[in-house]
């Protein structure tokens, strides 16, 4: 399905099976950046819950400001293209083949600084509501100009699952609440 606005151009894959779940894989992309998700699995294994994503960032694009999952740790891999990582406020290349951990709680953002487009593999443990955060973030515009009102809404809904770095949480929670507030009465909230 297509969706346009005036500001800004984006496009889901949505296909959904009979119980309503999506089915993999599926892809959201970002026109206005050419950023694109595709979530190519969900499911279970001997490590419990996980789902498996792969991220394309076009040269000169990041991921957004930093950012930390309070409750899941990621495996990302580099596929294709260089990677310019920042963990825990540490800067690191990563090329092709070359993979890197990322804790609970750890403050990460990824650019592609190189000339090649930039693939990465990515395992989130447990996966809690990824998929449905970063779908909403993508309806809020949070690729190109986005915003602010529609993200905090979008933040404070999924603070279990994805929270900025860099503000503090006790800060960052009630400021949240009240943006999503504002959101919401304005009618920019994009979960309502």
């Amino acid at each position: 399905m297509d969706r346009e606005s005036d500001d800004h151009r984006w496009t889901v894959s949505d296909r959904l099976t009979s119980n309503g779940s999506p089915e993999y894989p599926n892809s959201i992309e970002d026109l206005s950046t050419g950023a694109r998700i595709t979530f190519l699995e969900r499911g279970v294994d001997e490590q419990g819950a996980y789902l498996l994503m792969e991220g394309v960032l076009p040269p000169g694009i990041d991921s957004g400001p930093a950012r930390l999952h309070p409750r899941a740790e990621a495996h990302s891999e580099v596929v294709v293209g260089r990677a310019d990582l920042t963990v825990r406020g540490e800067a690191r290349t990563l090329l092709p083949g070359e993979s890197l951990h990322i804790a609970v709680g750890e403050a990460h953002s990824i650019r592609n600084s190189g000339d090649d487009t930039l693939v990465v593999r990515t395992m989130l443990r447990p996966p809690g509501e990824y998929e449905a955060v970063t779908r909403a973030l993508y309806e809020a515009d949070a690729g190109s100009r986005p915003d602010v009102l529609a993200v905090a809404a979008v933040l404070s809904h999924y603070r279990a699952d994805l929270r900025l770095a860099g503000v503090p949480w006790w800060l960052q929670r009630p400021l949240l609440s009240v943006l999503a507030g504002i959101a919401t009465v304005l009618g920019r909230n994009p979960l309502t």
